[in-house]
């Protein structure tokens, strides 16, 4: 059987809750196979006080009680600690090596014998103390076990004077009996209910005190060690059990009460030198049990009913493979090992081993224990104590409870916690050896804590995805995982890590629990990447809640993998499943068409998408022939239709659609960019609606753009806008910050401070102040660099205007085409007449955009069409070169005819046959100002009809762009 073996590192000042590391030898790892015995016991070195007491003293011997343990040292002090190794207690008991301890059986007292001669009694829990003086050292002591509750106060006491002495109390006094004398030296002694055992050069006795007879003797081992080398070891397992080791041998002696007969046969075939009286009601022994070892034995300890827990010190005669080996199975008669068996000499001494061995001396378990020094220790160096036996484990090895037996294993720089494996312990062990399945059936059987399930679960799954088991570690997951949402998101990244999310799709919880919906959407996003897992997708979108995940997060990615080659039926349809969860039943529609699906008529008929279908169709349309039209009243019946369109397909012409279209339902419109969070194209909506105040709070709470807002105001001309955007920035120190930025030409910064409360932090209040301060200064100097530019502009413009006043105004001329009239008479050409002009003032025809007459400067009345060289004809010429006849100009009705005329003559023939030869002299009148009323004569202003009729034309169009830009304006915010 393979050989745990365990290293208890001795450094001093460790903490003692540090587990011992194990390690396997490396013939062990060579040699491991399945068939690996587990080990029994645990180990673990005692920390709390014991590192510091032990640095400055070295530990003689050791005894537990129920609730406490004794610790000896080899400078006579008596240590009193909790089962955790902290200090309780101490006695300054004696001044040489204390070299046994005992406690009463209500751990009430402890006794201490030591090599200065003494025996001292000290009571736990009070100042009372006995100290008995014998001169010799004391080897042994052994406390009465009703000592606390009888008034004898007894207790038994040997060592090398060969004595066994019992003390008790009289009358008079303490008083010593020798019970046994002459054998040499007590090494040991033992007492249980009323049988006292110790052990001499001799053997081991008993002694009943009850009936004050001794009851058997039993001879030490042929060829043992004298008994200052190996000194002997009595342990009493029950009331009626002493177990015995010697050298390299164990017996274990049942004392019984009856016929002395079978004792007496008994002792014979054992070879007992002493039995027990015969006759009823007397006490024999029967030695149950012998087993013979090949090593010495430095401590007992009862492990179950049948088995022990045994110190082994290995001597030097033994070959390293004799070691390793499984212990020789001695002889049952009584055998003895070779007698060349001997202690180790001085620094070559082998690690000391903790076996268990049945009483049919068979081995269970064999751990070497590695503790600092041990090189130097000789088997008499070593201690084992435990707690009291309270039974055997049950049938999987396992005590209930707080019952599990404790072993401390001492030497004198160190003290190790031995301690039976518990449940978790066993599949922690089955775990590290690769036995997952029984470990998780161990974990499944309640054997250890639900908790524990986490753990044996992640080792299992850790297992199989190494042994690259993805199908297997996927399907049991949710047994192993169980309602952990963590352990199952845990897992769920890690198969991610691996690409193998596909194989564990099908497992993942919807609830009990529910994952966050990242998990889900990392799941669907690993789906969708492989085009081989496009019908996974498919199905697994189909049977998962809507609710788990983000439609539109999935819906991004699957619109992003369609636009690469990695696409198929599968995806598209997944898409489509999608839109139709989150109620996108238009979009849904469009790939069930092209699809092909058959139920596109089902989901059409169960959505109401009849008239969708149409508007779809409509739409596509449009996009072709109305969209691009410059005509922005052309279809006009779609644009709620393209509102919709340019929201879901192209938002950022949404707001130019918005602004250029005067036929939309605004109300339709809002809802529709409320729906899809279009924040600017609300506010242009409820301008449009009149809702100012709501849309400045628009800007301000969810664009948070001062700017915007004050543009918005500016182009409302509300002035109570600004007192809302004053008060509605006051609940936002940010916001009042940004406004004073824009305060000068907009708002009254004094006006703003004042409304400012009291503490209001405002972030850079100081730059923003100064800020303030200088735009004012830059707008007050733009405006007077304005002022003075305007007024030598306007200089300019007048010395110009003069200039051009004073120039003569060419009406015909032969430069025109103009032919001189022929004599009537003698058919000789007449020069043309010169005229006098008078300006006829300044029409303003170029800077009020009047349309030049086509016949303008061709010597052509412009009522009459006739040359305006006539005899005897005034005419009156206007600086913007139209000439008239006086007679047209003064004869209303003229002009109207002559207009009739004018419209019959340009379409009959071209104004060129029409140009005179020659201009008449005439007088011209002045020209008042356009804006003069009849001058004091009474006599009617003159105009320039063409220019005065292309200005009221022009003045109406004007008039008409102004109506509808202050309609629109009335209706919302143009921007």
């Amino acid at each position: 059987m393979a050989r745990e073996h365990i290293t208890a590192v001795a450094n001093d000042g460790v903490d003692g809750d540090d587990e011992l590391d194990e390690e396997e030898d490396a013939e062990e790892e060579e040699d491991a196979s399945s068939d690996e015995e587990e080990p029994r016991l645990k180990y673990q070195r005692m920390g709390g006080s014991v590192p510091s007491l032990l640095s400055g003293d070295s530990a003689s011997c050791l005894t537990v009680a129920e609730r406490i343990i004794a610790l000896g040292t080899h400078e006579g002090t008596v240590y009193l600690l909790d089962y955790q190794g902290n200090e309780v207690k101490r006695f300054a008991a004696h001044s040489a090596t204390v070299n046994e301890l005992s406690f009463d059986v209500e751990g009430e007292f402890i006794g201490s014998c030591s090599d200065d001669g003494s025996v001292v009694i000290n009571s736990l829990y009070t100042d009372e103390k006995e100290k008995f003086e014998y001169g010799r050292p004391m080897k042994a002591v052994a406390l009465d076990p009703d000592y606390s509750r009888k008034s004898s106060k007894q207790f038994a006491a040997g060592g090398l004077a060969g004595q066994l002495l019992f003390n008790s109390k009289g009358w008079f006094g303490f008083s010593d009996q020798v019970l046994h004398s002459g054998e040499g030296p007590v090494h040991a002694v033992k007492w249980r209910t009323s049988v006292i055992a110790w052990a001499n050069d001799t053997g081991v006795k008993l002694y009943d005190t009850a009936t004050h007879q001794r009851i058997t003797f039993i001879e030490r081992p042929k060829d043992s060690p004298r008994a200052e080398l190996l000194r002997p070891h009595l342990i009493w397992q029950d009331d009626a059990l002493l177990v015995i080791g010697w050298a390299n041998c164990v017996k274990v002696a049942a004392v019984r009460t009856g016929d002395g007969r079978q004792g007496s046969a008994a002792g014979n075939v054992l070879g007992l030198g002493w039995k027990g009286s015969a006759g009823s009601g007397n006490k024999y022994v029967d030695i149950v049990a012998i087993i013979n070892t090949d090593y010495f034995i430095s401590g007992l300890a009862p492990y179950s009913d049948d088995a022990l827990v045994v110190l082994a010190y290995i001597p030097e005669t033994e070959t390293a493979a004799q070691v390793e080996a499984t212990a020789v199975v001695a002889d049952a008669a009584g055998t003895s090992p070779p007698a060349t068996i001997a202690p180790a000499k001085q620094g070559h001494a082998q690690r000391p081993e903790v076996r268990i061995v049945t009483w049919k001396n068979e081995e269970l378990a064999t751990d070497a224990l590695s503790i600092h020094g041990y090189e130097h220790y000789k088997a008499k160096d070593y201690v084992l104590g435990h707690t009291p036996y309270t039974g055997s484990c049950n049938s999987e090895g396992q005590w209930p409870p707080g019952d599990e037996p404790l072993y401390y294993v001492v030497s004198p720089k160190d003290v190790v916690i031995a301690r039976p494996r518990d449940a978790e312990d066993h599949i922690s062990w089955l775990l590290n050896h690769g036995k997952h399945e029984k470990a998780l059936a161990a974990v499944e059987a309640g054997q250890a804590r639900p908790e524990l399930m986490e753990e044996v679960g992640s080792r299992y799954l850790d297992h199989l995805l190494l042994e690259r088991q993805y199908a297997q570690a996927a399907s049991l997951c949710p047994k192993l995982l169980r309602g952990s949402a963590a352990a199952w998101e845990r897992w769920v990244f890690h198969f991610a890590h691996l690409r193998q999310l596909p194989v564990l799709a099908p497992y993942i919880p919807t609830s009990d629990p529910q994952l966050r919906d990242t998990v889900y959407e990392v799941v669907l996003n690993a789906l969708l990447t492989n085009y081989a897992y496009h019908e996974q997708l498919l199905t697994t979108i189909r049977t998962w809640p809507s609710n788990l995940y983000s439609h539109s997060t999935i819906i991004t990615a699957i619109q992003l993998q369609l636009g690469t080659s990695s696409k198929s039926d599968a995806l598209k349809a997944a898409l489509a499943e999608l839109y139709r969860m989150d109620g996108d039943y238009s979009k849904a529609l469009a790939l069930y068409v092209e699809l092909q699906r058959p139920d596109v008529f089902e989901l059409i008929e169960e959505h109401n998408l009849q008239a969708d279908i149409h508007d779809k169709v409509t739409a596509a349309c449009l996009s072709i022939c109305v969209v691009r039209e410059k005509d922005p009243n052309a279809g006009r019946e779609f644009h709620d239709m393209q509102v919709e369109l340019y929201a879901d397909f192209e938002p950022r012409l949404l707001l130019p659609f918005l602004r250029s279209s005067q036929h939309l339902n605004l109300d339709k419109a809002y809802e529709i960019c409320k729906k899809r969070g279009l924040t600017r194209e609300r506010v242009f909506l409820l301008g449009r609606m009149g809702n100012t105040k709501e849309a400045l709070s628009l800007i301000i709470h969810k664009l948070q753009d001062m700017e915007e807002a004050i543009k918005f105001i500016a182009a409302q001309h509300d002035e109570e806008l600004w007192e809302e955007l004053i008060n509605q920035s006051l609940r936002h120190p940010e916001m009042v910050g940004a406004l004073l930025e824009h305060t000068v030409g907009n708002i009254d910064p004094l006006l703003l401070l004042s409304k400012v409360p009291s503490g209001l932090p405002i972030p850079r209040l100081r730059d923003r102040l100064v800020k303030i301060i200088t735009d004012y200064r830059t707008e007050t100097s733009l405006r007077r660099g304005c002022n003075e530019i305007l007024k030598a502009d306007c200089v300019d413009l007048l010395v110009r205007y003069y200039d051009e006043a004073r120039h003569a105004i060419r009406v015909g001329g032969g430069e025109n085409g103009l032919k001189p009239q022929s004599d009537g008479q003698n058919g000789a050409i007449s020069p043309a007449p010169v005229m006098n002009f008078v300006n006829a003032g300044n029409q303003r025809g170029t800077k009020t955009g009047r349309i030049s007459s086509t016949v303008s400067g061709s010597g052509l009345c412009c009522i009459c069409l006739d040359p305006v060289a006539l005899q005897n004809v005034a005419v009156v010429a206007f600086f913007c070169s139209h000439a008239y006849h006086v007679t047209c100009l003064n004869d209303t009705s003229g002009i109207r005819s002559q207009g009739s005329d004018l419209n019959k003559k340009e379409v009959q023939k071209d104004l060129a046959f029409r140009i005179g030869q020659g201009l008449s002299t005439a007088s011209l009148y002045d020209h008042p100002d356009d804006d003069e009323e009849e001058g004091e004569s009474g006599s009617p202003p003159m105009r320039c009809i063409l220019c005065t009729t292309a200005s009221a034309k022009n003045k109406e169009a004007i008039n008409d762009r102004k109506k509808v830009s202050n309609q629109a304006t009335s209706n919302g915010w143009a921007a």
